[in-house]
Formats: structure tokens, sequence, C-alpha cells
């Protein structure tokens, strides 16, 4: 399962640094695997869907044995459904009772261990989730009908009977009974359609034949379009909505390649085909379902949007779960770092193989970027906890871009061979099963004779990272390299290998330090002094580092260092400072640099000095080629707040190659607090784009202006008929206008209001809205969201709304205050440092 990261992930959408807070809420309690007390071995599902009621009914046959002698009952878990019968073997009816949640089956006499026996539930049921009808409205005329299931974590009770974790797996068939003008997909494969032309209805038969958890168990209903590939023999089959053809085929074109890579590299595929399908409304980015993955159409895109977008990570995340996460599932939720951070590191690895080993490198760099977000401005957790409320509050950057990061760490802790060699015996190990993190580390130590349980404690079942400082100093009557090295985590010191890299005479020495203490130096003997130093080349390591070095260093690493990181650490360093001379040699490498994320990345650094020469720099800096560069071109114009920024940002805000480009020029022109701003963005809220990226970053740039005049549009913006990407943004938005102000008492009902919303990504945002308001008048609406709404993860947002709330951290009033003071304050520095610049340009000049 994928998370969309800019809007359905935990991470905080107006997070501020410093907020972090606690990962376990009240009302939290710690969760172990379930009871298991018979062997479920095939799941027969015959089910109707009325699209008109939203409904369905059907029977659920489930052919089970005891574990123990003298089973009496069995619990199904089965929310809000009308049970008619239930009946045994097909002859006798059974007694049971219904508790709207469980649907519990009492046995006429004790059943011995081993005796197969099916049990066959009759029901309707009008699901609020599990699954979910896509149908057309006055809002949305052209929204295509679908249906379209989607279990994870605990949601396939609510549409069939069923024993409803992760630590069992079964067999499965679907006979799915809908109008003869639409497809069915479901897992396996597709036994046979029956047409009843005189009810006009079709009668799809899907078989599953690997065993695998209820929450994969999938149905998606709707008009597809089907184009198909093959991968060395296994069938490659996607459907998209039939006007969706051209552009479903330029984002899933890949898919074939990303399954015949993972093969070589994890083992053959485990099942007899694959299928994904694109459907409307998706509540998540995709969903792996064994062999056949759902994703959101979202994902689809025109050739504009091709240039600097791709599917290929979310298509490769859930194609890697075939394996992680289907065929090895974890046994309990606190371990679903096992399905999420190998699915991450999987497209990780496809990412290098197409594209490179500087784009996986800087993919990892910005995975890492996420989880420190998290970590910094949320909440900081071990990876495996089991203390939560609901199961998808665990569905975090943790899991997802940490968990990928720590086996990254693994692997260059143990070495590429013996990394794959023991992902091979953990994978032929436990094939077909249930895992732990504990089988992980067995099968390290069986494969390779490696004991980590160190390993694990300090990066798994401990929270944190290594937070490194380093300096160095040249020891010249030594003859050796002195390093500094300080763990400035709260947590213990993390032991573990580090290579630190010199440079002499033009050729690399690579030292192998053990780290083991908080504090410790390094005396490295050298013929000379180093003329480049790098700590963790190709930063193999997860951890935070600061290590300043002398101008000339920082120079030589940001233009010679091969390792992309490297130059990105340089590029920071030096912008620190903030000198006339680097920013010469910052503006130098953005246009040079051959990696298009040093590029961007040296833009961040550059708007991060904000003097007029940085602007200067940064302005050359439009002509970039890469649009990702070009993107954080524009992104970083947006930290100054002057007209002459705005005059750069004009014409990329009317138009630019690239929709992202687009967009965040109209962001950040909002941000410069241009008198022209304010025109220009209304007139682009005009502008159709793919995700309604323009329209979105536009209303993000209004509410940067800081102008009332902005209120009604953003209101505006959030109505129900608008895109979801730009009413989210609106929701968002109107939270930092309103920040402080109490003469907004409208803007403040709306957003409580949006609580209730139809749309879930809009329910998430007003949610988190709300709680970085931190207005009490909105605790009442959250503890009722915190309580009553379906999604988890709005649940979640409005619990940590709420603690907001309740800690009385600093008032809104205050709080903006001091927002507006810093300001001031970095635009003072920045006056000051451009007349330094100006005052050593004239003195530069009197000396020649």
């Amino acid at each position: 399962m994928e998370w969309e990261r800019e809007q359905l992930s935990c991470s905080g959408m107006m997070a501020r640094g410093g907020d972090r807070g606690p990962f376990v809420l009240p009302g939290a309690v710690d969760r172990y695997a379930r009871d298991r007390v018979c062997d479920i071995r095939h799941i027969r599902l015959e089910i109707e869907l009325d699209f008109e009621n939203r409904s369905l009914k059907g029977v659920a046959a489930t052919r089970l044995a005891p574990l123990n002698d003298g089973l009496t009952e069995v619990t199904f878990d089965a929310v809000e459904m009308k049970i008619s019968s239930v009946i045994l073997g097909g002859e006798e009816d059974l007694a049971f009772e219904n508790t709207g949640q469980k649907l519990i089956v009492r046995f006429p006499r004790p059943l011995p261990e081993g005796e197969e026996v099916t049990v066959r539930v009759e029901y309707e049921t009008t699901p609020r989730r599990g699954v979910y009808f896509i149908a057309p409205d006055e809002a949305y005329p052209d929204k295509p009908l679908q249906a379209w299931t989607q279990g994870q974590d605990e949601d396939a009770r609510y549409w069939f009977p069923c024993y409803d974790y992760p630590n069992e797996k079964a067999t499965t068939e679907i006979l799915a009974t809908v109008p003869e003008r639409f497809f069915v997909l479901s897992n396996g494969i597709q036994m046979g359609v029956d047409h009843d032309t005189k009810a006009k209805k079709k009668t799809h038969h899907w078989k599953q034949e690997t065993p695998h958890v209820t929450y994969l168990v999938t149905l998606v209903v709707g008009e597809f379009a089907e184009f198909r590939e093959d991968a060395d023999g296994v069938p490659v089959i996607s459907y998209v909505p039939r006007d969706r053809e051209e552009d479903g085929r330029r984002s899933l074109e890949n898919t074939a390649d990303i399954m015949k890579f993972f093969s070589k590299r994890f083992g053959p595929y485990p099942y007899p085909s694959y299928s994904q399908v694109a459907v409307a409304d998706f509540i998540f980015g995709g969903m792996e379902n064994t062999t056949a993955t759902t994703l959101t159409d979202l994902t689809l895109h025109d050739a504009r949007a091709h240039q600097d977008f791709s599917s290929d990570d979310l298509v490769a995340h859930e194609l890697a779960h075939q394996w992680w996460g289907d065929w090895l599932t974890c046994r309990d939720w606190s371990h679903a770092w096992l399905n999420e951070g190998f699915a991450t590191y999987a497209a990780v690895l496809y990412k290098e193989h197409l594209l490179g080993r500087d784009e996986a490198v800087y993919e990892l760099f910005l995975l890492a970027e996420d989880y420190f977000e998290e970590d910094r401005s949320r909440y900081r957790r071990p990876i495996v906890a089991r203390r939560y409320q609901d199961p998808i509050e665990i569905f975090d950057t943790h899991i997802y871009q940490k968990g990928a990061l720590v086996l990254h760490t693994l692997k260059t802790l143990l070495g590429e061979d013996l990394f794959w060699k023991s992902v091979r015996h953990y994978m032929d190990k436990h094939k077909g099963g249930n895992v732990e993190t504990r089988d992980l580390q067995r099968s390290i130590e069986e494969a390779t004779g490696r004991v980590v349980d160190g390993l694990f404690d300090q990066w798994v079942y401990g929270a944190g990272h290594p937070e490194f400082e380093a300096e160095y100093e040249w020891k010249e009557d030594q003859g050796c390299a002195h390093i500094r090295l300080s763990q400035k985590q709260k947590e213990d010191p993390f032991r573990l290998s580090i290579v630190i890299s010199f440079e002499t005479a033009g050729k690399m020495q690579d030292v192998t330090v053990e780290v083991q203490a908080r504090e410790q130096s390094f005396y490295v003997p050298l013929p000379e002094k180093p003329s480049l130093i790098r700590f963790d080349p190709g930063n193999g390591i997860l951890k935070t580092l600061s290590f300043p070095l002398s101008r000339d260093l920082l120079i030589r690493q940001l233009s010679e260092d091969d390792d992309v990181v490297g130059r990105i650490r340089a590029a920071k360093e030096l912008a620190k400072g903030g000198s006339p001379e680097a920013v010469t040699v910052l503006g130098k490498r953005l246009m040079e640099d051959p990696f298009w994320g040093v590029q961007a990345e040296i833009a961040k650094a550059l708007g991060s000095v904000r003097s007029a020469s940085a602007r200067e720099a940064l302005g050359k800096g439009l002509g970039v080629s890469h649009p990702k560069a070009r993107r954080a071109v524009v992104r970083a114009l947006g930290e100054f707040r002057d007209e002459e920024s705005a005059e750069l940002l004009t014409p990329v805000v009317k138009e630019d190659a690239s929709y992202f480009v687009e967009a965040e020029a109209a962001r950040s022109i909002g941000r410069t607090r241009s008198k022209r701003a304010f025109e220009l963005l209304e007139q682009n809220l005009k502008k159709d784009s793919f995700l309604d990226v323009i329209r979105s970053h536009t209303l993000e740039g209004l509410a940067a202006l800081r102008d009332d005049r902005a209120v009604p549009v953003l209101q505006e913006h959030t109505a129900y008929g608008k895109h979801e990407k730009s009413r989210a943004a609106a929701v968002t938005s109107l939270g930092k206008i309103a920040d402080g102000r109490a003469d907004l008492p409208d803007v403040l009902e709306g957003l409580i209001h949006l609580l209730d919303d139809p749309m879930l990504r809009v329910r998430v945002s007003a949610a988190q809205t709300l709680g970085d308001l931190r207005n009490p008048k909105a605790a009442p609406a959250l503890e009722r969201a915190a309580e009553k709404d379906l999604d988890g993860r709005v649940r979640r947002k409005a619990r940590e709304a709420m603690g907001k709330i309740r800690d009385g951290t600093v008032g809104g009033d205050t709080l903006t205050a001091l927002r507006e003071e810093v300001e001031r304050m970095r635009e003072d520095n920045r006056r000051l440092r451009e007349r330094v610049d100006e005052i050593e340009g004239t003195q530069g000049k009197g000396l020649k």
C-alpha cells in the first residue's frame, strides 16, 4: 500500500519545526497478533452488487479446520451486516449471534482437531467501508460508475464475514454478479463468465489458488480499456478508464520491465499473472492486492506531465509487494515495515536499474528528508511499535521511508553480497507464510553468521537515528587528520562502522572507523594534507550530519566529488556563510552540475542566502534544462520578498513547458508579497492542469500574500465540485491566512464544517489545519471526528489536533507575531548582507 506523499501520508501538511509530540496518544493500547482457533483453508464468495443502493448481498462459504480438539464456536469479523442464515456444510442450520461487529457461530457438537467443515453465511450489507461505489453526481458529472474494494488494514470485514487479521492465509474465489456492461477484476485466474441475457447480468468467476490474507482480497467493477504485456512468460495486464488508454499506456509503460527486474533480484514471480487497474477516488496511491493491484487514476498523466512526473515509483512499489507483503506477509501490524520498507526500497532499486546510481542515491536522500521531517515535527518512534489505536497509524514515514533506509543501512554494513544472500534466504525460508522482524534477523544470522541483534535493537526496536556532528583538523606536526565525532541524539549512542575518505596526491583513501561512543576522536595518518574529505561516501548510513569544513575543501567537494550527497552537503555548508565567493561558486555549479538533483539542492541553498547576488544566480538558473531543477529554482526565488524576484517569476507563472514549474512559480510569486501578484494569480486560477497542480499552487500563493482579498477566493475553492487536490490546498491555505486572526470567524466555521466532507483528502486537510490553528472552538468538532470518522487517518489527525489545542502552546496571535518578527529579521539580515557584499565589492575594485 502506498500513500501519496503530499496529501494522504501521515506527515504534517503544515507542520512547524519543533512541534514534535508523542506517537502514543491517549486511548492507545498494546496490540498483539490475534489468537487463532482454526485453520481457514478456503473462502468462496458469491455476491451480487446493487449499484443503485450501494449495497451487496451474497453467501460467504468458509472452509476451516479446528487447530485443537473441542471447538464449539468460531467468530467472524462482520461489520453492520444483516445475516439471514448460517449453515454447516449446506445442510444444517447453525445458531449464531450477530453483534453488529462480530458474527459468532456455534457448532451443534465440539469439533475435533483437523476436521474440515464449511460454514456458509448468507448476508447483505450496505457497507460504509471496504466496498466503495463511485458514481457521477451533480457536482462531478464526469465520474465513472465503478465499485472497488479496499481491505487494508482491517476493512474486509465490511463486505464479507471473515477472519480479518494478517496472521491467517487461505485460498479464495469470488463469483461476482454485476450488470452485463461491466468488467470484473479479482485475485488469481478468471475461471469463466456466465451471461444471464434475460436479467442483463454477468457472473464473473475468479479463483486465487495460493493462500493469502483477507485484506488482500479484491474486487473491482467498471468499464476499462485493457492492454497486455509479457514479462518472461508472465502475463502483465493493465486496465484503465476507456477514455484514458493513451495516458494509461504512457503511465504504466515500464510495468513488464519492473516485473523482469524484480524476478531476477528477488526470485521468480510467485503467481501465474499480474494485473493492475486504475480507479476513481481511490483512498490510497495504490494497493497491492494479490495478483491484482488497485491504483489511483490520479497517476495517469499526459505527455506534458510525463517530462517531470512518473508512475514508475508507484507501480514498482505495488508490484514489489507481490513478494514483500503478499508472498511474505507481516504476522501483525507492528511489523508492517517488513511489507512497506521492502516495497519502498525495491522502488529505489528499480530507479537505479532504469535511471542510474545518482537517481537512486538522491531518491534515498529525499526519503530521508521525508522521514526527518516527520521525526522532527510530528513524533519519534521505533519502527516496530505495537501501542496504537488504529493500525493505520503506523503506516507513516517510519515504516515506509525509514524502513527502506534501514534496509539500505543494513546493506551498507553487511556488504552487497551478504545482504542479498540474507534476503534470498529470508525469502526462501518464509515464502508463503507470515513473518516478524526477528525472522529477518535470524535469516541474516543463518545466512552470514553475523549476529545483528544489536543493530536491530538500535535501528528497528529503538527510536531515532544517529545525529552526527563532525569536526576536522589537520595536524601538520603529526602528519594526520583529526576527526572529532559527536552523537547529539538523546537516545543512546549508535554503534556502527563508518567510512571516511581522504584525497591526497589525487588518490582517494578509504578509512573505516568504529563508532561506539557519544564522543570520539579519530587520528588518520596521511602522506599530506587532504584536498577532499568525504564522510560516509555514498550516504549509505541513515543519519543527520553537520560537518563544517574550510571553504577550499567545500568548493573542491562541490565540484569534484563524484557522490551526489557529498556535493549536496558541500552546497549546504557553503551557503551557511553566505559570502560573495560562496554564492559565485554555487551559482556556477547550479548551471554546470551534471545531475538535476544537485542543481535543485544548490538552488535551495542559494534561496537560504537571500542576498542580491544569490537572487541574481537564481535568475540565471531559470535557464537550466531539467524541469525538476528549474522547479527548485523558482521555489528558491520565493524566499526573496522583493519585486526583483517577482519580476523574474512573472514570465514563468504565465507559461512554462512544465506544469510543475509553472505551478511552483505561482506559489513563489505569492511568497514574494509582490503588489503585482494578486491579479496575476487570480488569472492563473483559470488554468487546468495535471492533478490540478497549477490551481492548487496558485491558491497557496494567494495565501502567502497575506491579502484578505484571497479569503473568498479560497473559500470558493473548498467547495464540493472542485478538484480534490485544489480543495485540499484551499483548506490549508485558509488556515495560513486565518492563523492568529480573530476577525475571520467564518473561516474557522467553514474549516470545522469540512470535517464532515465526503472527500477523505479534504477531511484530513481540515483536521490538520484546525490543529495548527490551535483554536479551542474547534475542539468539539475534532473530538467528534476522532470518535466517529470512518477513516483512521482522519481520526489520528483529529486526535493530534486536539492534543495541540490541549497543550496550550504559544497562542495564535503571539505565534503569528513571532513569525512575522522572524521574517522581518531575516529581511533585515538580507539587506545587511547585500550592503556588506556591496562594500566588499567596492573595496575589491579599489585594490585592483
